[in-house]
């Protein structure tokens, strides 16, 4: 049985590292701020992977690289990001810094090529699929851009697309939740087709322990971001893992000390 999965989300802006709420952000801090705040590597004993977002201006990619690779020295989880990758090369940066998945949301509507040439080079499983998407009466609607742009596509037909797309992974990410601690939004599961055979990563609204495990009790969700880089300073995600494994969730055990052991001895 695959096992369920505790995402921790960083979003980068421009330098800083930032909280998001609706999609508006608000700076918290740089790269030196995460590490005093943070032990990282202790944190990876009680999450599954990281997500790092880079929402900067245009030409912000070259100091996100510097940061990815810094987090990525730091942590003993898989890691996937995205934000800013328009083309394969920019795609390359990211693996050779860290990187072992990426995320893709804009490029899936405009740049088909692109997850086509991710896919042979790095197979599907290296791509997680990225879809914002705000709520508007009884209906949901796409947004891309960073939330900027609507596209005039129904979620359900969009959906279908996506999901027959050599990639491994959807990552749904409400606006209207993010950054609120109201807990999630299942409406939108309603649009995933019955027969899909891909990770559903459900982001958005997550802001404790009874969030994420009403995520992750649904059958339909194999795992579950949260970002709140203030309530996870302290000891937080170590309650949240250990909670539920009590409650006999299907989560992966380790110890990060025996990590660091094994990939010091593979060098």
């Amino acid at each position: 049985m695959i096992k369920k999965r505790i995402i921790f989300t960083f979003y980068y802006c421009d330098g800083f590292f930032v909280q998001s709420r609706n999609f508006d952000l608000q700076r918290v801090g740089n790269i030196n701020w995460i590490k005093k705040n943070y032990n990282l590597k202790k944190i990876s004993n009680f999450i599954d992977e990281v997500a790092i977002i880079n929402l900067s201006s245009e030409n912000s990619n070259d100091d996100f690289i510097k940061n990815l690779k810094q987090l990525a020295k730091s942590f003993l989880v898989p890691i996937m990001a995205g934000g800013r990758i328009k083309n394969f090369e920019d795609v390359k940066k990211y693996f050779n810094n860290g990187c072992d998945k990426i995320i893709l949301n804009s490029n899936l509507y405009r740049n088909i090529d692109l997850i086509e040439k991710v896919s042979k080079s790095y197979g599907s499983q290296s791509i997680v699929a990225s879809i914002d998407y705000k709520k508007s009466g009884k209906d949901s609607f796409i947004f891309i851009n960073n939330g900027k742009k609507q596209i005039n596509e129904k979620p359900s037909e969009y959906l279908k697309k996506i999901l027959k797309m050599n990639i491994g992974e959807v990552l749904l990410r409400s606006i209207d939740k993010d950054g609120s601690g109201e807990g999630l939004d299942f409406n939108f599961l309603k649009y995933i087709p019955k027969k899909n055979n891909k990770n559903i990563i459900l982001a958005g609204g997550s802001g404790n322990v009874s969030h994420i495990e009403e995520g992750l009790k649904n059958k339909n969700i194999n795992a579950v971001c949260t970002g709140n880089l203030f309530n996870f300073i302290s000891d937080e995600l170590k309650n949240t893992r250990q909670n539920l494994l009590k409650k006999k969730f299907n989560l992966a055990t380790w110890n990060s000390q025996e990590i660091e052991i094994l990939k010091n001895k593979f060098k």
